[in-house]
């Protein structure tokens, strides 16, 4: 069983993140290692890897979800476990733990095969026309809310790829920007640089019925499959979405 395993979690959420992880547990286990026994795995030392990188490192500007914190913190522990435990445990595992990581960076690399590329016109394409149905509806509905998260999922990665100057999606090196359901508006708007008054105000919504918590890259799937939401979160949902059109109208050409 893997490191990650043991913790709890087995794939973190982007292949930068990885990187990241990878240089906080390494300058880590190196602290805590030299700290208590006097010695350095010397042969783990490289220039990204050195004791000051850990007091730069902010994690709280990752952006990293609760689980994997928690994997990490798990991580961690076991490191610190081994140390007291049995030193040469624990270099043995931090050696573990940072070919497992190298590996898992280069899975993110990997383009997914069974995902249908598409270029920059189709997606400026596609946000406009998506626009223009739903502002041709009088009666909004679910069906025109669904269309517009779709308007908005176009919009936001044609204008990733223009300024990037990459011509589709199957040039995008990090996979984690296409994920499986594709709706992870935070890691595009943190990408794009959206003004705050958009950016720093991504709405969640809570169902009608039994009141869980989502976050807004789960809205499509209420509206897809006709799970009603809390309408107070609805309108909040539906006029950010809205405010995200009009950021794109004037970005996107």
């Amino acid at each position: 069983m893997s490191a990650f395993e043991r913790a709890g979690y087995k794939q973190f959420a982007s292949r930068r993140e990885y990187h990241l992880i990878q240089l906080f547990i390494n300058s880590y286990g190196f602290y805590v290692v030299n700290h208590k026994i006097g010695i350095i795995p010397s042969a783990l030392v490289a220039k990204e890897f050195m004791f000051d990188s850990l007091g730069n490192l902010n994690l709280s500007g990752l952006d990293i979800n609760l689980t994997t914190l928690k994997a990490i913190e798990r991580v961690l522990n076991h490191i610190e476990l081994l140390i007291n435990d049995k030193p040469e445990n624990a270099i043995a595992f931090l050696y573990k733990l940072n070919n497992e990581i190298a590996q898992l960076k280069g899975q993110k690399s990997k383009p997914d095969t069974n995902m249908i590329h598409v270029g920059v016109s189709e997606l400026r394409q596609s946000f406009h026309n998506h626009v223009q149905v739903v502002l041709a509806q009088s009666n909004k509905s679910s069906s025109s809310h669904l269309l517009m998260f779709y308007a908005v999922e176009c919009g936001l990665k044609s204008i990733w790829l223009k300024r990037n100057k990459l011509t589709g999606t199957d040039r995008i090196q990090d996979q984690t920007l296409l994920t499986k359901d594709g709706h992870n508006f935070a890691i595009w708007i943190k990408e794009l640089r959206i003004p705050p008054t958009i950016g720093d105000k991504i709405p969640d919504f809570h169902l009608a019925r039994g009141g869980s918590s989502w976050d807004i890259g789960k809205a499509h799937q209420a509206w897809r499959y006709g799970v009603r939401m809390k309408s107070e979160d609805e309108k909040a949902v539906v006029e950010w979405l809205e405010n995200l059109c009009d950021w794109i109208k004037e970005n996107i050409n």
